[in-house]
């Protein structure tokens, strides 16, 4: 009896065996063998480990299986349930581990400025720039020294200036406190004139002193525009610092680029303000939102003394404006695409048909 039982038992798993090969076919790498495994990503069919790993290198294939990949109603099973379950779980667990964590929960940007920060923000759009914080995570926040003087109404900037035209690495030199009203020519003295007093660091500035300030190109790191990590704005060493920022996105603080203009071609200059990433500006909630809170801040800014004259239009007022005048484009267009009552033609419907015709001009 008991060896009756035993070679039931192993008829019955050669005969799962069995199947379970003639139900996956053949092997889809080798072709040679009857496949044994399925790759939970691809469902490759494979027979053995050499095979995995020609599959995976032929379709640069991960193996791990896509947790968010679409499936059909007919092919939705028990175990997609339980894992889609599974999967809202893991990202509520971790939405609320983030929430708990004293380092991440505040990684938002200008979530609860000080009232000091809050007000050299405010004295920034005044003079059309938009200055955005990080949080305290970031060294580029610890090491800021931007300050807004609230008796002589001056922001004093900080600025890092870099030079990749050296001998080696790029040589990065700091000044903790720049007026907003000084020359950009005059704040640069200092780096590349070959008569101004000696620094730690200035031997190594030898060709930008040969160069002179006639012989290199000033550029500032472009923020919130498209590829922006190589691109840069040219600014004009007779402007002020404040002219040379009204109209662009700062960081914390301005990080500028010295480069002689025999190097220039290596970096990619804005000429135009045409390249603004949309992506960056939100949905078109978000657009209405920016719209409302500019208009807000022009009119508490109204009656301001201090306010300075702006030279150049915000960047994010444009995609508000290029959004709101598209939003309305598309209005406009569906109305005319609404189907028109033909049956009747009383004074009623062709006043109707008038009406929305003015809307749609003064739109």
């Amino acid at each position: 009896m008991i060896f009756g039982n035993t070679f039931s038992s192993s008829e019955s798993d050669a005969e799962s065996e069995s199947n379970t090969s003639t139900r996956l076919g053949e092997c889809e790498v080798c072709g040679a063998n009857e496949a044994k495994y399925t790759c939970p990503r691809c469902e490759v069919k494979t027979c053995c480990l050499d095979c995995v790993r020609i599959h995976k290198n032929e379709l640069e294939c991960t193996g791990i299986r896509d947790r968010t990949k679409f499936v059909r109603v007919k092919d939705f099973k028990d175990t997609d349930l339980h894992s889609d379950y599974r999967l809202l779980e893991e990202c509520a667990r971790f939405v609320y581990a983030v929430k708990r964590d004293e380092k991440k929960k505040f990684t938002r940007i200008d979530r609860d400025l000080p009232i000091h920060l809050y007000k050299l923000k405010l004295a920034a759009r005044r003079r059309g720039i938009v200055l955005l914080f990080l949080s305290h995570n970031f060294s580029r926040n610890a090491v800021n020294t931007t300050r807004y003087d609230f008796k002589r109404h001056i922001i004093s900037w900080r600025i890092e200036w870099l030079f990749p035209n050296v001998d080696g690495p790029p040589l990065k030199f700091v000044d903790s406190k720049c007026p907003e009203n000084k020359k950009m020519s005059e704040l640069l003295d200092k780096y590349v004139n070959p008569e101004a007093l000696p620094f730690e660091g200035s031997k190594s500035l030898t060709y930008y002193k040969s160069a002179t300030q006639s012989g290199v190109k000033i550029l500032l790191k472009a923020e919130k525009v498209k590829g922006s990590q190589k691109k840069f704005f040219e600014l004009e060493p007779s402007e002020s610092l404040c002219e040379s920022l009204s109209g662009k996105c700062v960081i914390e603080f301005p990080l500028i680029f010295v480069v002689l203009k025999d190097h220039a071609s290596n970096f990619d200059i804005i000429t135009t303000v045409d390249e603004v990433d949309h992506e960056e500006s939100g949905n078109v909630n978000d657009i209405k939102h920016l719209v409302k809170e500019v208009a807000q801040e022009k009119c508490s800014l109204a009656n301001d003394d201090c306010q300075a004259k702006r030279k150049r239009p915000l960047l994010t007022e444009k995609i508000a404006q290029e959004k709101k005048s598209e939003i309305q484009r598309e209005i406009k267009e569906e109305r005319k695409r609404k189907p028109k009552n033909l049956l009747f033609t009383t004074g009623y419907s062709s006043e109707e048909s008038i009406k929305t015709d003015s809307e749609d001009e003064d739109l």
